[in-house]
């Protein structure tokens, strides 16, 4: 079932207007500018947008001008996810997935800190702010290991739903942020 729903979640997001998803994505982008999580990170662990996905380059450069540190994900085999740290978009590589990550060794991985804004993607999310993602259980695993509780979840609001499937290992958010609500 929760297969199913990711699929069609996903498909509704991949059928909004790309015009449509950057004016979305403007919205929640001035949300978490005026966040205090924002405005207490030194760190600022995001995802690269791909496809249809909230765009998160904007809030990339908006940390690089405010001088905080940016730190993406590298996703390997065995559902093995390190951040590393960026200060450009230079010496990326496209995934097998499509996703741009930087070419950049776990040796040099960075951990997030209690001073870090997490945002994490997702294909569907609830009103207790649990989130469902793409099936892999990166974000979850990575999230327990390194004991991260600041962890925001971004997404257009019709992928918030009252309440989706949830198993033992998934992690609660400590909010969401849409175009049309902050669920805290």
């Amino acid at each position: 079932m929760k297969n199913q729903m990711r699929k069609a979640f996903l498909e509704e997001r991949n059928t909004i207007p790309k015009e449509v998803q950057i004016e979305k994505s403007k919205i929640i982008f001035e949300k978490l500018m005026n966040s205090t999580e924002y405005k207490n990170a030194d760190w600022v662990f995001t995802y690269i947008d791909m496809g249809s996905e909230v765009k998160t380059i904007p809030l990339i450069e908006k940390a690089w001008e405010d001088k905080k540190h940016v730190a993406v994900p590298i996703a390997k085999a065995n559902r093995l996810m390190y951040f590393v740290e960026i200060t450009s978009f230079d010496n990326m590589n496209r995934t097998k997935m499509g996703v741009m990550e930087p070419k950049i060794d776990i040796e040099n991985q960075v951990i997030p800190n209690q001073n870090t804004m997490f945002i994490v993607p997702g294909s569907m999310f609830d009103e207790e702010k649990n989130r469902c993602g793409y099936g892999g259980g990166y974000y979850d695993i990575y999230t327990e290991e390194k004991n991260v509780n600041n962890t925001i979840g971004i997404c257009y609001d019709f992928q918030v739903i009252e309440k989706i499937p949830t198993e033992e290992f998934d992690r609660k958010l400590s909010k969401i942020i849409t175009e049309k609500r902050i669920i805290e």
